[in-house]
């Protein structure tokens, strides 16, 4: 009854990989990141196409190569879109909007960087990131001579895409380093955060997985 068993493994191998398609739909889902969630989606339509594949099932294999097309051309065209940014010190924009700000986005803001209070955005160099004229993110250190810690690199859901980093991090590079600062230094408090920062060319800091660094 060998070839029983086998049929059954394999039965019980496309189930799960239909299993893991739904599970990974339904994450895509609960994305409030329109990015992450064509990302996301793209990898279970993908897998359900295989699903589809696996048990004959013709119009599912179908649908969901279409959609992970769909997916894809919407992800290349975010990733080739361009956006106008602009960094305006929030004292320039009056500390009515940056409590306001971050009154409104607190619950989310409070996970990127726990601990974090108004008064301390207020005293340090915080700044509002604009996208498209949008007011989108805040980005806030402070600076002791040529190293900066930062206490805030915050994007609202929508526009988590790495733009506002290459922004941050090497368009404006040269303005930082106008102002005396050498380095950046941040700590990982979000599970988002490594691989962001080492996305955007900063480098682990010895004997400290959780610190990075980046040079200007």
């Amino acid at each position: 009854m060998e070839w029983l068993q086998q049929a059954k493994a394999l039965i019980l191998d496309k189930e799960m990989v239909g299993y893991i398609g739904s599970v990974i739909i339904l994450i895509s889902l609960l994305m409030t990141n329109v990015y992450r969630l064509r990302q996301i989606n793209l990898v279970g339509s993908l897998l359900f196409a295989v699903y589809g594949w696996l048990i004959g099932a013709w119009p599912v294999l179908v649908i969901n190569l279409v959609i992970t097309g769909i997916d894809g051309w919407y992800l290349l065209k975010i990733l080739k879109t361009s956006a106008f940014f602009d960094l305006i010190p929030a004292a320039s924009v009056k500390s009515v909007y940056l409590k306001r700000f971050f009154l409104f986005h607190e619950r989310e803001l409070k996970s990127y960087a726990p601990g974090l209070t108004y008064e301390e955005l207020e005293a340090a160099n915080t700044n509002v990131i604009f996208r498209d004229m949008l007011p989108v993110g805040l980005f806030s250190y402070q600076q002791n001579g040529p190293d900066a810690d930062i206490l805030l690199d915050f994007m609202i859901p929508a526009y988590r895409d790495f733009k506002a980093g290459q922004y941050l991090y090497g368009t404006k590079r040269m303005f930082f380093k106008e102002q005396g600062i050498k380095r950046f230094h941040a700590v990982a408090k979000h599970r988002s955060h490594p691989r962001y920062y080492l996305q955007n060319g900063f480098i682990r800091e010895k004997g400290q997985p959780d610190h990075f660094v980046h040079e200007l």
